[in-house]
C-alpha cells in the first residue's frame, strides 16, 4: 500500500514539474505536443490572420499556424503557433529585439498593450527567447508567454495566453510543451541555413578533389600506353 501511495506521490510530482501534454500536432512542417487538453479550434475566425506572429522585420512573410485551446470561454486558455519566413537565433542581441517586437506586435497590431514581466533566453533541446506579460481583455488579467523558437531559415512563434489565476498551474506544461518543438527540414524555397551551405561546399569540394584524381589517373595512364 506505502508502495502504490509512493508511486503515485512521485507520479503526481512528476506531472506537476513537467507538466502532462497532449496529443503530437503535425503541421507546416513542424511538430509540438501541446498541453494535455488543449485541441484545434475552429479556423474560420483566424483565417488570413497574423495574430502572434511576431517578426523582427515587417517585411517578412509570416502566416498563423494553428490555433487551439482547453476549453470555451473567457476563463479558456488558448494558444497560437505561427511560422515566420526568417531565421531567429535567440542570440543576447536578437532577445532584446525580439522582446521590443512583441510590444509593438501586441500594441500596433492588436490593439492591447502587454505589460512585460520578465524576458529569458532559454536553452535546451528547444532554444528559444520567452517573454512574459499580462494584458487587460473585457475586465480579465490574462497571463501571457510569447516564444520566440530559434531556427534557422525560418522560425516560430508560440503565444499562450491564460487567465492570470490559472497560469502558475498552466506554466509547467507549457514549458514542457515548447521543449518538445521541432521545426523539420523544408523543401521550400528561401534562405539557406549556413550548415546547410557548409555539406553543400564540403560535397562539392569532394566532388572536384575525386574527378581531378580521376582525370590524373587516367592521364597517367594514356601516358604508360603510349610508352
Amino acid at each position: 500500500m506505502l508502495r502504490g501511495v509512493s508511486l503515485s506521490w512521485v507520479a503526481g510530482g512528476w506531472l506537476l514539474l513537467s507538466g502532462a501534454l497532449g496529443t503530437e500536432l503535425r503541421r507546416d512542417g513542424y511538430v509540438l505536443r501541446p498541453p494535455e487538453g488543449f485541441h484545434m479550434v475552429r479556423w474560420e475566425p483566424y483565417t488570413g490572420s497574423v495574430a502572434g506572429a511576431v517578426t523582427l522585420d515587417a517585411e517578412t512573410p509570416r502566416s498563423l499556424s494553428a490555433a487551439l485551446a482547453d476549453g470555451e470561454g473567457p476563463e479558456a486558455a488558448t494558444m497560437l503557433v505561427s511560422v515566420v519566413e526568417r531565421g531567429f537565433s535567440a542570440s543576447p542581441s536578437e532577445r532584446d529585439d525580439f522582446a521590443s517586437a512583441v510590444m509593438q506586435h501586441f500594441q500596433r497590431e492588436l490593439g492591447v498593450v502587454l505589460s512585460p514581466e520578465r524576458v529569458d533566453r532559454i536553452g535546451g533541446d528547444a532554444p528559444r527567447v520567452e517573454v512574459l506579460g499580462t494584458l487587460r481583455d473585457a475586465g480579465q488579467t490574462r497571463t501571457v508567454l510569447v516564444a520566440g523558437l530559434a531556427s534557422e531559415g525560418r522560425h516560430a512563434v508560440v503565444v499562450v495566453s491564460a487567465p492570470a489565476v490559472r497560469w502558475e498551474v498552466l506554466a509547467p506544461s507549457v514549458r514542457a510543451s515548447l521543449e518538445t518543438f521541432r521545426l523539420e527540414p523544408t523543401t521550400a524555397p528561401g534562405v539557406v541555413p549556413r550548415r546547410l551551405l557548409g555539406a553543400l561546399a564540403g560535397a562539392l569540394a569532394g566532388a572536384l578533389v575525386a574527378s581531378y584524381a580521376a582525370w590524373r589517373r587516367g592521364r597517367a595512364g594514356r601516358r604508360a600506353s603510349e610508352s
